[in-house]
């Protein structure tokens, strides 16, 4: 009788995964037709019309505009403009609601020596600068937004290479005084990810080190303090890129690193907020430079996407023990950023890819074969 339903469970496993529809993402819309140094790409629904919308975060080192992408709910972006008047060197574009009026507003991370500005959102995508955060010469990278003191508003974390890192805790109004900042102990960073991983309800911060040291995961104690820290990953990190997610369905938050000389792995949280070595995604030859999370075949499981430099991105489908990899796009420049959203509403999630050295694109997710 057991031998049976052992048997049976495996077939029925078998037949499970056979229902998985696979996927593919062949059908790509260049949302420009310039090879600019595009840093990062932030997907949301801007002027509340039930569609999302798409901005450009553009310059790194080199002023540019960024983008504000208007859809038309079909997956088309006939509406484009600038966010703000003048070109910044500028790597990302956060949106949250930082004012509490219920529409998406910008954060924008501007690498030194350009002010870090905040865009407020009137709820039709129009939008007006309501001052700076941070300060202008930090080496920020990648920003982030969480609430890290419970009061229910948006922070930003600033993710500083070669130098302390940084969050600000949001004022009056979606103000952001420098007195409300606060040093994070890490040495090197590109990017930030906040997430609760140890479950007791705050927002920690997990800062893979960028030039060669150790990360860490820093603990917050509810109050937006940081003292208590867990190291994590190889002694000499050069993660660039970082994502996390619960990817084995244990109800802890997991991670994804992209290491510019080890390539990109997977590490488990162990059910007390540490994090150990999982599997290797992909060879280590492929340099990562981008990782989004989301569920890109509806069959319950977070799924990875990595952009490389030079490369064909990757989709890693996660199949309970394993992942499944699926190619995507021509392998042109480097995507600095990912962000996933379904874009032409049929109820699965598109792949927005910001690049340098080839034009932004956005990758839409349809059925193997067809």
């Amino acid at each position: 009788m057991l031998k049976t339903t052992i048997i049976a469970l495996i077939v029925f496993s078998a037949f499970r995964l056979e229902l998985v529809e696979k996927r593919q993402f062949e059908d790509v819309l260049l949302l420009e037709i310039t090879s600019e140094t595009s840093a990062n790409v932030s997907i949301g629904d801007l002027d509340g019309d039930g569609d999302l919308d798409v901005v450009l975060a553009k310059g790194r080192h080199w002023p540019l505009h960024n983008r504000v992408l208007i859809n038309d709910g079909k997956g088309n972006f006939t509406k484009a403009y600038n966010l703000g008047k003048d070109p910044d060197r500028t790597y990302s574009a956060v949106l949250a609601d930082v004012d509490g009026d219920g529409d998406l507003d910008v954060f924008v991370s501007n690498d030194r020596p350009d002010t870090k500005l905040v865009y407020l959102n009137d709820g039709k995508a129009n939008f007006t600068g309501s001052g700076p955060w941070g300060a202008p010469s930090w080496i920020t990278r990648n920003a982030a937004s969480a609430d890290l003191n419970g009061d229910g508003k948006p922070d930003v974390i600033a993710a500083n290479r070669q130098s302390k890192s940084a969050f600000c805790i949001n004022g009056n109004k979606g103000k952001f005084n420098m007195e409300r900042c606060s040093v994070i102990e890490s040495d090197s960073a590109t990017s930030i990810v906040p997430a609760d991983v140890d479950r007791d309800g705050m927002i920690d911060l997990i800062v893979p080190h960028r030039d060669g040291g150790r990360s860490k995961v820093f603990f917050n104690d509810g109050k937006a303090g940081f003292s208590r820290t867990a190291e994590f990953g190889p002694e000499a990190s050069n993660a660039r890129t970082a994502a996390a997610v619960d990817l084995n369905g244990d109800g802890w938050i997991d991670l994804i690193v992209g290491d510019e000389k080890l390539g990109s792995f997977v590490y488990l949280n162990d059910g007390k907020g540490r994090f150990g070595v999982g599997p290797q995604l992909g060879e280590r030859s492929q340099v990562p430079y981008s990782i989004s999370v989301g569920d890109l075949d509806n069959d319950g499981k977070m799924d990875i996407v990595v952009g490389y430099v030079k490369l064909p991105g990757s989709v890693f489908f996660n199949r309970g023990k394993a992942f499944d990899e699926v190619r995507f796009g021509d392998g042109k420049g480097t995507v600095y950023g990912l962000a996933l959203g379904d874009l032409n509403g049929d109820g699965y999630l598109d792949i927005g890819a910001a690049r340098s050295g080839a034009p932004n694109a956005v990758y839409f997710n349809g059925k193997a074969g067809e």
